[in-house]
C-alpha cells in the first residue's frame, strides 16, 4: 500500500481527550474491537466527536489496513462518501476490497478513483488486477494494453497479460509475456515477476531459469529464495558442484533457511558421505526445530552410523512434528522390532 502511505503523509492526526468513554470502550463488540486498540482509540474518539470529518476516517483506515482490512475498507468508503473527489479515499477502498477478496467492489472503487485521476498508472494496474481476480479477463487485458502504450508502464502491462495467461493455463504465453516485460525493464523489474518467470522455467528445466534467478538475487540481495531456487535448478539438472556452491551462498545470505541444509545433507547422502550429511541435517534441525524432515534424515544418518537409540529418538521427533509421515513410521517400526 505504498501509494496510499506516501499520499497520506499530508493528512494530520486528530486527537481528543478520552474522558467519558469508559462505557463505550468496554461495551464494544468483538467485530469492532480493533477500533479500540491503543493506537486507534484516539481516532475512534475523535470520529465520535467529529463524525463528518473525512480525514479522520482515512487516517484510521490507514492504521487498520494491515490488521483489519475489512474495517479499513469501511473507513475508506466513509471518507470517500464524505468527500468523493479525493483519489486516495477511493484507492484505499479499492486496495482494502482487493485484500478481503471483494473483487466487484474493488473494481468499482478503482474506477471511481480513476474518474478523479484519469490515466493514473497505479490505479489502472490495480483495476486490472482486481478484474483478473474477478475473472474479467477481456476487460483486464484492455487496461493492460493501455498500460503497454507507455514505456514507463510497459513491464506492468505484460505482468498483467502473463497473469491472464497463467489463469488460462497457457504457460507458454505467460513465459513469453514475462520475458518481454523483464528483458525490457532489467534491474527495474518487479522481483515477484522475475521469480515467477524463473519458477515457470524451472518446471521446464530450461537453462534460461538461471538468468532470471540471478536477476532476482540482484534485485533482493538479502533474500535467500532466488539462490535456493537456482541451486534447485542446478541439482535438478545434475550440476551438483554449482548446486553445492549456490546452496552455500544462500546460507551466507540467510543462515536460518533450513532448506539449504536439507538439500546439502541429501546431496552428501547420495555421495555416501554420511558424516557430512549428518552435519547438515543437524544444522537444519537447529535452524528449524520443528522441521520433521530434518529429524527424519538425521535419524537415517544415525542408523548408518550405528546409533540406533538416537535414530529412534529422531524418528519419534519427526512423527511428533508431522503425524502423517509414513517413511518415518516405517523406519521407526523397523528399528523397534
Amino acid at each position: 500500500m505504498k501509494y496510499l502511505f506516501l499520499l497520506s503523509l499530508s493528512i494530520p492526526f486528530f486527537f481528543s481527550c478520552q474522558s467519558g468513554k469508559t462505557e463505550e470502550q468496554t461495551n464494544h463488540t468483538d467485530a469492532d474491537s480493533a477500533l479500540y486498540a491503543p493506537l486507534v482509540l484516539p481516532l475512534t474518539d475523535s470520529i465520535t466527536q467529529f463524525p463528518d470529518n473525512e480525514a479522520l476516517y482515512f487516517r484510521r483506515a490507514l492504521l487498520l489496513f494491515n490488521t483489519d482490512p475489512a474495517l479499513a475498507q469501511k473507513d475508506f468508503e466513509k471518507a470517500a462518501q464524505l468527500k468523493p473527489d479525493v483519489t486516495d479515499f477511493w484507492a484505499g477502498a479499492g486496495e482494502a476490497a482487493l485484500v478481503v477478496k471483494d473483487y466487484p467492489r474493488s473494481i468499482a472503487h478503482f474506477e471511481r478513483a480513476l474518474q478523479t485521476a484519469p490515466g493514473y498508472p497505479y490505479l489502472q494496474y490495480q483495476l486490472a488486477t482486481a478484474m483478473i481476480e474477478n475473472k474479467q479477463y477481456k476487460s483486464a487485458d484492455s487496461v493492460a494494453s493501455i498500460l503497454g502504450q507507455s514505456s514507463g508502464t510497459h513491464d506492468k502491462a505484460f505482468y498483467l497479460k502473463a497473469r491472464i495467461a497463467e489463469d488460462n493455463k497457457d504457460t507458454t504465453l505467460a513465459i513469453s509475456h514475462l520475458t518481454t516485460a523483464i528483458d525490457k525493464a532489467g534491474l527495474q523489474s518487479d522481483y515477484s515477476a522475475v521469480m515467477e518467470l524463473g519458477d515457470l522455467l524451472l518446471v521446464r528445466r530450461s537453462p534460461a531459469a538461471v538468468k532470471y534467478y540471478k536477476l532476482a538475487a540482484r534485485l533482493d540481495s538479502v533474500n535467500s529464495e532466488p539462490l535456493i531456487s537456482l541451486a534447485q535448478y542446478y541439482e535438478m539438472t545434475g550440476n551438483y558442484a554449482e548446486a553445492v556452491t549456490t546452496y552455500n551462498n544462500s546460507i551466507t545470505t540467510d543462515p536460518d533457511d533450513e532448506r539449504a541444509y536439507l538439500a546439502l545433507g541429501r546431496i552428501n547422502m547420495k555421495k555416501k558421505d554420511i558424516k557430512e550429511a549428518f552435519r547438515y541435517f543437524d544444522l537444519a534441525a537447529k535452524a528449524s526445530p520443528a522441521n520433521a524432515e530434518a529429524y527424519y534424515y538425521r535419524a537415517q544418518c544415525y542408523e548408518s552410523l550405528g546409533r540406533k537409540e538416537d535414530a529412534i529418538d529422531d524418528y519419534v521427533k519427526a512423527l511428533t512434528f508431522k503425524k502423517d509421515y509414513p517413511e518415518a513410521k516405517a523406519a521407526l517400526d523397523k528399528l523397534k522390532k
